[in-house]
């Protein structure tokens, strides 16, 4: 074992380690999980905090993997991920302080409970727990392999890719078993400024290699131009793909309950629009900036890379070994932050919607007890799933976000639409699931549009035809659920 590889073992040793500690030490609080609904969302978190759970949550393993290499291969099309986060964030802040008053007063704790509760029907609960599910956990699955991948390469075999996924799984289980969401929240927080000073770092690099930050655009553009534009509608960002891409990554990005769950977590209602105020300027230029320097101008320095998905990797072990470490560490940080986040939120979907719908008679402690159960039964599942490859889990990881944007529909029914009805809501989010993946899978997004869009078309006019022929919710009922939006924002 050479000497870099040490190193590299060193690093991920102290970083798990540091990991624990925050989640056992600064996040653990044995009042808080005390109560299944402080297990799940926690009992109020301060900004700072719920700032960062939310960063780091959103962006995973892909964020250094498959953005960097879409860029680099695919060029400045994919500076749609600074736009269609503005869609997330100001979904954040309209609906955002709605789910948070909504949560309070009804003591929520799942996007299912919301949802159904306001139709009245413990099916369509049940549908959309289903719904959720099939797509968390595939998601979870991708972020252990790429955690464990960056692991297996950084140490140059010395880890193995299987133990790596063990190590990971181990170590998340134990944070978050113990100390639920607030235990994840806490290491969510280390994790997320590591993650935006590495990326950092690798624009600093990427700068320095290529002479600087104007030399580097110059001789971008003299070497490869054709990066720094969009295509026309033959190549792979066409407008089409574009606008279907926009809408659905920035509805399913917010609907994603390990998103939306952050708006129960938080303080106050204002605290919420706040959080929305903060991230879009903080995801559009702390983020992205670094992430679409780095893919484009590692063309200049490397202009054949051949496998442009491990690019930052590529890109450091050549110029900068010290800082691949680090780049690394940025990946497990990324990939650690969500994996425990969808656990908790597939541990709370699975104790309260299908848990409770079962057995309506158990008591907080059971259900706080059947989540803490179900981390470690839904983390060994996708380490399960980890070993294996199959092409139906990848076609599920590509559909998530898709699948998530068809909650957008319901959820309109209770704010906007008054005359959406159980049947007409839950007609159209079954046709949306469907129609999503045959317009994937089987019908590679028909005319240019993505698979997800045409998801969302059926669900709309499903929807509108089924609440046309049915009741909706009775009128008192409907004011009697939206009564607490009516109190002031509280701060």
């Amino acid at each position: 074992m050479g000497a870099y590889a040490i190193a590299a073992i060193i690093a991920i040793v102290i970083y798990m380690a540091f990991s624990l500690a925050v989640g056992l030490g600064l996040g653990y609080k044995k009042e808080v999980v005390s109560t299944s609904r402080g297990y799940f969302i926690g009992t109020g978190t301060q900004n700072f905090i719920l700032f960062f759970t939310t960063v780091a949550t959103w962006f995973s393993t892909g964020l250094y993997q498959g953005v960097v290499g879409s860029l680099y291969k695919n060029g400045i099309g994919w500076i749609g991920i600074s736009t269609w986060q503005l869609l997330v964030v100001s979904c954040m802040g309209v609906f955002g302080p709605r789910f948070w008053k909504l949560s309070k007063s009804h003591n929520f704790v799942t996007p299912a409970q919301l949802v159904s509760d306001y139709y009245q029907s413990k099916g369509f609960k049940l549908i959309i727990a289903v719904g959720m599910l099939a797509f968390c956990i595939p998601s979870m699955m991708a972020q252990i392999r790429g955690v464990s991948w960056a692991i297996n390469a950084i140490t140059d075999n010395a880890i193995s890719f299987n133990m790596a996924i063990v190590i990971v799984a181990i170590i998340v289980g134990i944070y978050v078993y113990f100390g639920g969401f607030n235990s994840q929240a806490w290491v969510d927080t280390a994790q997320g400024l590591l993650f935006i000073v590495v990326l950092w770092g690798c624009l600093f690099i990427v700068a320095g290699v290529n002479g600087g930050w104007t030399e580097s655009w110059r001789r971008l553009a003299e070497s490869a131009p054709d990066v720094l534009f969009y295509k026309d509608t033959s190549q792979y960002w066409s407008w089409r793909r574009y606008i279907s891409f926009f809408f659905i990554q920035g509805l399913g990005g917010f609907f994603a309950p390990y998103v939306w769950q952050r708006t129960y977590a938080a303080k106050s209602s204002r605290d919420c629009r706040k959080l929305a105020g903060y991230m879009g300027a903080f995801f559009c230029f702390a983020v992205c900036l670094p992430v679409v320097f780095c893919g484009l101008n590692m063309h200049v320095a490397m202009p054949a890379m051949e496998n442009p998905e491990n690019g930052l990797v590529t890109f450091m072990a050549e110029y900068a070994p010290g800082w691949a470490i680090f780049v690394s560490l940025g990946i497990l940080a990324a990939g650690m932050s969500t994996i425990s986040s969808i656990l908790v939120t597939c541990s709370s979907i699975l104790a309260v919607d299908i848990g409770e719908t079962i057995r309506p008679d158990a008591g907080d402690d059971k259900v706080r007890q059947w989540g803490r159960m179900l981390v470690l039964a839904i983390l060994l599942i996708g380490v399960v799933m980890s070993f294996m490859t199959i092409q139906t889990i990848e076609i599920l990881i590509n559909l998530t976000l898709a699948g998530f944007a068809q909650m957008v529909i319901p959820v309109l029914g209770i704010f906007v639409f008054k005359r959406m009805t159980k049947a007409g809501a839950c007609a159209g989010y079954l046709a949306g699931l469907v129609v999503s993946a045959l317009g994937t899978i089987t019908w590679n997004n028909p005319l240019g549009f993505m698979g997800g869009a045409w998801g969302f078309l059926a669900n709309i006019v499903i929807c509108i035809a089924v609440s046309a022929v049915t009741k909706p919710v009775s009128e008192e009922h409907r004011a009697a659920f939206l009564a607490p939006l009516k109190t002031p924002d509280q701060d």
